[in-house]
């Protein structure tokens, strides 16, 4: 029989589901997982406070560029090449592999290709995203199929679906950071296009780095660009980059297996290590983050204000 678990989760994004997530999936494995407002176990992400209302052990989780604070949570799974014992990577990108099946034919997906690029964005704040979809428009049109800059219409029902028309993905970050890579990038290799990505410096460590086009190795949108249309117009070179596995070595981490992901969360269950916030957190403690959640969302509001109509 499982050992019993009391979960909660808390400050999420609104389409976050207690029931059908990465943690409760693989704790399920090995315990008997209850949601519960009285919770042994407390997860939060960094859309909110609430977290600070609760004296049982935590756990930060975020895919957004936003650091763990381990004056308020035991352990963290971000993105962050922290050292510190405490942090375990597991980027957003990494949440579940890429796979291809065992019958995948690159010439049978370029046939299906009738687009040249998409770009599927909500968020309006990245200035040198925004910039590149204006830029590389010049050369052929971009469709965009989300919030931000849209141009077909309305705003697609499937991502995948509607990336996998395309030659290319526009997969650039909201913003850059060592380590700090989101579902972006993964999703332009799921829906088997060539990612024209900009963000991680170090993304090379997670992705093969012949599979895309990297901004970092370029410099300027107008590089990508020029590298952009050099394999738009040779079949040879754009089907050789296809082609190529996401992963190096064409091996998902091993880190970010479940039974690694797994084997991590079982030690955060086990520690007999007392909480953080067994005790009542400092006022000052209260006050650092509660200011900077708040910084965190008005900033990300701001920049959808302000980036609505950019120049080029």
């Amino acid at each position: 029989m499982r050992p019993k678990l009391r979960v909660k989760y808390v400050d999420c994004y609104n389409a976050w589901n207690d029931q059908d997530n990465l943690f409760t999936r693989l704790l399920s494995q090995r315990y008997d997982v209850e949601i519960s407002d009285n919770p042994d176990l407390l997860f939060y992400l960094p859309f909110g406070t609430e977290h600070l209302n609760y004296r049982c052990r935590k756990v930060f989780v975020t895919g957004e560029n936003f650091r763990p604070d381990f004056a308020v949570c035991d352990y963290a799974f971000s993105f962050d090449y922290l050292d510190d014992p405490r942090n375990y990577r597991l980027p957003l990108a990494h949440w579940s592999p890429i796979e291809r099946p065992a019958d995948w034919d690159v010439d049978e997906e370029i046939a299906k290709k009738t687009g040249f690029c998409n770009f599927v964005y909500s968020n309006r704040g990245c200035v040198v995203r925004n910039q590149l979809f204006k830029k590389l428009s010049r050369y052929k049109r971009v469709d965009a199929g989300g919030r931000c800059m849209n141009n077909i219409g309305h705003r697609v029902d499937s991502k995948l679906d509607f990336q996998s028309q395309f030659k290319f993905s526009i997969a650039y970050e909201n913003s850059s950071y060592p380590g700090y890579l989101t579902e972006k990038l993964a999703d332009a290799f799921r829906a088997n296009t060539v990612p024209i990505y900009w963000g991680d410096p170090h993304v090379q460590r997670d992705f093969n780095a012949a599979a895309f086009i990297n901004y970092s190795d370029y410099g300027s949108n107008d590089a990508v660009i020029e590298r952009i249309i050099e394999l738009d117009q040779d079949d040879d070179a754009y089907r050789e980059m296809l082609s190529q596995p996401c992963y190096p070595n064409n091996e998902f981490p091993k880190t970010a297996t479940d039974e690694a992901v797994l084997a991590r969360l079982t030690e955060i269950v086990e520690s007999e290590a007392e909480p953080v916030a067994a005790g009542t957190p400092s006022w000052s403690t209260n006050l650092r983050c509660r200011a900077y959640y708040k910084t965190f969302k008005w900033r990300r509001r701001f920049d959808r204000w302000k980036y609505k109509v950019l120049p080029v």
